[in-house]
């Protein structure tokens, strides 16, 4: 049996491309220790943490692309992940009672938009299958977070939350098949 290598071949990057990685990997971590230096020697509001947040975020999607599984649904879904994590940090650090509303809006919003793109690019949707899985399942996380703080919200964080997990239930009812397919294929165990 000979395997066939599927991962892509590293491309030699440009001088200019690590040069400029290395400055601002530099640039962001010294922001990031003078913003905290600040914040802790001002004794105010931990606004630093959402600041570093931003720039680890800035650095992982833009700086740090994985070369494997990189396509428009794994950015996607690491967008709607350290988005959500921004607003969790900016809800509990600076400005309380609104996230609650908002957070389930946006992952509801990249649910759709992820299966709008899905539906669209039908024939290769194997490979993309677990990506919305995952953001299907961060989208669920969303329901106990907006039923925990229930009284303080009004029904729209309920009802984006309520709404995510019917389409993402519907969406798992249609595609059973080639979902038990990809957890089969990724789960198998088996040494040939």
């Amino acid at each position: 049996m000979n395997p066939r290598i599927i991962y892509p071949i590293p491309e030699r990057q440009s001088s200019f491309y690590r040069t400029l990685r290395n400055i601002v990997r530099i640039v962001f971590l010294c922001a990031s220790a003078v913003c905290l230096l600040v914040n802790l020697l001002v004794k105010g509001k931990m606004w630093s943490l959402i600041v570093i947040w931003s720039l680890f975020s800035i650095w992982k999607l833009v700086f740090s692309l994985r070369m494997v599984e990189f396509s428009i649904f794994s950015h996607t879904i690491r967008i709607s992940f350290y988005l959500a994590v921004l607003l969790l940090l900016i809800e509990h650090f600076l400005a309380r009672g609104w996230a609650q509303t908002v957070i389930p809006i946006v992952l509801f919003t990249f649910l759709l938009l992820m299966i709008i793109i899905f539906y669209v690019t039908y024939d290769r949707k194997a490979r993309h299958l677990s990506s919305i899985m995952l953001l299907g399942i961060l989208c669920l996380a969303s329901i106990p977070y907006s039923i925990h703080s229930w009284p303080i919200t009004n029904w729209v964080a309920f009802a984006f939350s309520t709404a995510s997990f019917v389409l993402f239930l519907v969406m798992v009812i249609i595609n059973r098949k080639d979902i038990l397919y990809e957890l089969k294929v990724r789960l198998n165990t088996k040494q040939s």
